[in-house]
């Protein structure tokens, strides 16, 4: 069995102390943390950001848009990759890679008008499992 504490208020003095020493350590973690982002000044740019109004939207908007604009060419070089990897197959394999079908007409579906499926007996005949 574990050794504790003998008496009841041993009992309640190791629960305070360690009620205290969780509390310490909470309060050098907040106090640790607010020195980071003291240092690092994100209060205040998210501060200043929050309150600059419309004298900053020219400029966040000229961001984002090239920003926008520009996403796309991360992808340049597997769309390279792709577009080269097929016109490898289509010229090693030839028409018959990529085909369209012509060689083989389709014709529509039958029309079939649709008032006269409404007419049939069996859409109009209760079913017996009904009744």
């Amino acid at each position: 069995m574990a050794p504790g504490p003998a008496t009841p208020a041993e009992a309640k003095e190791a629960e305070e102390g360690g009620a205290e020493a969780g509390r310490k350590r909470g309060v050098a973690a907040a106090a640790e943390f607010e020195r980071g982002a003291a240092a690092d000044g994100q209060r205040e740019r998210s501060m200043a950001l929050n309150s600059e109004g419309l004298e900053g939207l020219v400029p966040r908007a000229k961001l984002l848009l090239s920003l926008g604009g520009t996403f796309f060419l991360a992808f340049g070089p597997l769309i390279l990759v792709t577009v080269s990897l097929f016109a490898g197959l289509y010229v090693y394999f030839g028409p018959s890679f990529v085909h369209d079908a012509s060689k083989n007409p389709v014709s529509p579906p039958p029309y079939i008008d649709p008032y006269q499926l409404l007419e049939d007996e069996r859409l109009t005949r209760p079913s017996p499992d009904v009744f």
